[in-house]
């Protein structure tokens, strides 16, 4: 498997909290160790809701703020 088969992308922009918490959950319960999900939005971390659930799940979060918009890359670790 290369790289691009084990990373999930979803954009994410103009979608109005909870929906964006909820998405990135039942993504990351789909997915297997090892790979990482990338989310683009439009709202800063979503709220900091997105980085609350990686935190409570142990896994890797790196967010980049590209103008308007964020580019945020999880990492199912365990």
């Amino acid at each position: 498997m290369n790289q691009s088969e084990k990373n999930k992308i979803i954009d994410l922009r103009g979608e109005p909290c909870p929906e964006p918490q909820i998405e990135v959950i039942k993504r990351l319960n789909s997915m297997r160790v090892g790979e990482t999900l990338e989310i683009v939005s439009d709202s800063e971390p979503t709220d900091f809701g997105i980085p609350s659930i990686c935190e409570s799940r142990g896994y890797p979060c790196k967010i980049e703020k590209n103008g308007n918009s964020y580019r945020i890359m999880i990492t199912k670790s365990k």
